[in-house]
């Protein structure tokens, strides 16, 4: 399925002017929801995640919904609006199959003041919608992919309690990590270290799990891990790397830092949870010349950037649309490179909590700039809102340097002044590079 529409009304701070109220491509690709801390980035991303999911996923992955609906509302609620793909995307029981797009949405209400029984709010819950309990809602959904992952993505550890939903077959279990940051990603792990197992069990011309191993491992093997690492291999201790050129059996892949593990759990995640919903991978080759995973469905991740260094932040999107071209990624984060991945209408941003105005698919110009521009033309604009990009030493610096040229120009500048607008002129690396060179050049001439 793909998300065409979001609403928020009286969700945490979304109410009034900045209910949300959002068209998304509602296609494969590359969304972003940009902003500043607190601007609401994951309460949307949870929204989503739980309309998709329906009430009792909904109660499964959170305890207690105080604090959702927005202080001073009687109710508050979310939809979402999708479209199933035919052939992958079913339904069940009697009724009308929709033909279009259906609406997931789910409604929560205060209680009152005069219940002495004082409720949760969360026993108020209430999904919205004929289509959500025939189709995405059902116990055992056909099709109706989505899985959601957290700024934690850890491949090993995590508390029992969160593993309990991990290991849990249906969508609670593949959205988890959206709402438990120490539910970990070790299941992926797992899956593979039990494939290994069964490839030796099993007929080498009829069976499957080896087949499929090799094309997991040939999917994280393609351009996944920077710096000329490889997942090699499984073993029965988990995933082993080895760098290029160099030989022996490589070192695994928990002892690297946490870039490296996030990275490869999240994709190995995916492609256990799309097996799982699917019972096959459908497999085609890559602009790359390798894998690439054929079934469509939703992906949320929350901070996508997280752990990331800045030349794999500029990576992540576009490896990630090729290897899963039919995938709706819908992700947040506070990096101008993974904004710069994202699709047209697929830009996103969240005004910070001081903004009277709701989220909104940024205008055509803003997303060029993004899109086309630097990282630092990315940062300057109002979808990141930063002043600039220069720390605060290098922002004296340079005041004192304009203020150094004002006097240079005017040739009102002492020797001892001179040559400190020379000194700053070599410690700044920036545009004024030239134009201090230029000045400097001149006064050598007339010298």
């Amino acid at each position: 399925m793909y998300v065409k529409r979001v609403q928020l009304r009286n969700i945490k701070g979304f109410s009034g002017r900045r209910a949300v109220d959002l068209s998304l491509p509602g296609r494969s690709g590359w969304t972003v929801l940009a902003g500043r801390n607190s601007s609401g980035k994951s309460t949307v991303l949870q929204a989503i995640a739980l309309a998709l999911g329906g009430p009792a996923v909904a109660r499964a992955l959170v305890a207690d919904f105080t604090g959702w609906i927005t202080h001073g509302a009687r109710k508050g609620d979310v939809e979402v609006r999708v479209t199933g793909q035919a052939g992958l995307d079913g339904f069940v029981g009697p009724g009308n199959t929709p033909q279009d797009e259906i609406s997931l949405g789910l409604q929560w209400t205060r209680p009152s003041e005069q219940d002495h029984v004082q409720r949760p709010v969360m026993d108020a819950l209430a999904g919205k919608g004929k289509s959500g309990p025939r189709g995405p809602w059902t116990e055992n959904p056909i099709g109706w992919f989505c899985a959601g992952y957290g700024p934690f993505r850890r491949l090993t550890g995590g508390s029992s309690e969160a593993q309990r939903l991990m290991v849990n077959q249906g969508p609670s279990g593949r959205l988890a990590t959206l709402f438990h940051e120490d539910a970990s990603l070790a299941e992926g792990v797992a899956w593979l270290v039990d494939l290994r197992l069964r490839s030796f069990e099993e007929d080498t011309q009829r069976g499957v799990a080896g087949p499929l191993l090799s094309t997991v491992l040939a999917l994280l093997q393609d351009g996944l891990l920077p710096d000329r690492y490889q997942i090699k291999r499984v073993t029965a201790d988990g995933l082993w790397v080895v760098e290029d050129g160099l030989k022996g059996p490589g070192f695994p892949l928990k002892e690297m830092s946490d870039g490296y593990r996030t990275v490869a759990a999240l994709v190995l995640d995916i492609v256990r949870q799309i097996h799982g919903v699917y019972g096959r991978l459908d497999i085609a080759r890559a602009a790359s010349g390798g894998v690439a995973v054929m079934q469509p469905g939703v992906v949320l991740i929350d901070e996508v950037d997280a752990h990331l260094h800045v030349t794999w932040q500029r990576k992540i999107g576009g490896w990630l649309q090729e290897h899963f071209p039919n995938i709706q990624f819908i992700v947040s984060s506070h990096s101008p490179y993974i904004c710069q991945a994202a699709d047209e209408g697929g830009l996103i941003r969240l005004p910070g909590i001081d903004e009277q105005q709701a989220p909104e698919v940024v205008a055509e110009d803003l997303y060029r700039r993004v899109v086309y521009g630097s990282g630092d033309d990315a940062v300057l604009s109002e979808l990141f809102g930063l002043e600039t990009p220069y720390s605060g030493r290098a922002e004296q610096h340079r005041q004192r340097l304009v203020a150094l040229e004002r006097k240079v120009y005017a040739e009102r500048a002492t020797v001892e002044e001179v040559a400190e607008y020379q000194e700053l002129g070599s410690l700044l690396t920036s545009s004024l590079e030239s134009r201090v060179a230029e000045v400097s050049a001149r006064l050598e001439h007339e010298r």
